[in-house]
């Protein structure tokens, strides 16, 4: 049986088959057509329950036995995204200037940026980030460890949301 992040996985729930989840890594939420068609090819191919689209902007292929797990990443050619464990998780981004008429600043690149730098950093508790392009905040920053929403001047940046649990 495999554990959580081992090989990308999460576990799923089940007494009887145990089967496991895997999130690509998909850079801000963003994915291309061919992305897309590749994961629904490859899901088929496997047989695997479905696809969810996460709340950090993710997609999850459920159902995926372990015999399979190496398999279907092989035939993805994606790399794993670090949706378990003490780390930068998720970098939740809006559409920002590049596509809705009230963004302020791009937060498509500054996400991007971010992603780059910090996706997967192992810290001492997971995190979130957010990017918004304006003050309206759809990356839903309130609820981010960090986030940044632009104004015409620049980026405001706040610290501090928690949407957990436990908040901390």
């Amino acid at each position: 049986m495999l554990k959580d992040g081992e090989k990308g996985v999460i576990r799923q729930r089940g007494a009887e088959d145990i089967t496991y989840a895997i999130a690509p890594h998909l850079p801000c939420g963003v994915v291309k057509p061919k992305q897309l068609r590749k994961l629904a090819d490859v899901a088929e191919k496997y047989e695997v329950a479905e696809l969810k689209i996460t709340s950090a902007a993710r997609i999850v292929i459920i159902g995926i036995s372990e015999a399979d797990v190496d398999g279907v990443w092989k035939d993805l050619g994606m790399d794993a995204g670090f949706a378990t464990g003490l780390c930068v998780r998720s970098i939740k981004v809006c559409p920002g200037i590049q596509y809705c008429r009230l963004g302020q600043q791009d937060s498509m690149k500054m996400g991007m940026e971010l992603d780059k730098i910090y996706h997967g950093m192992v810290l001492p508790s997971k995190m979130k980030m957010g990017v918004s392009g304006c003050k309206i905040q759809c990356a839903e920053n309130c609820i981010k460890d960090i986030s940044l929403y632009g104004t015409q001047k620049g980026w405001t940046l706040q610290i501090g949301g928690n949407g957990s649990a436990r908040p901390r």
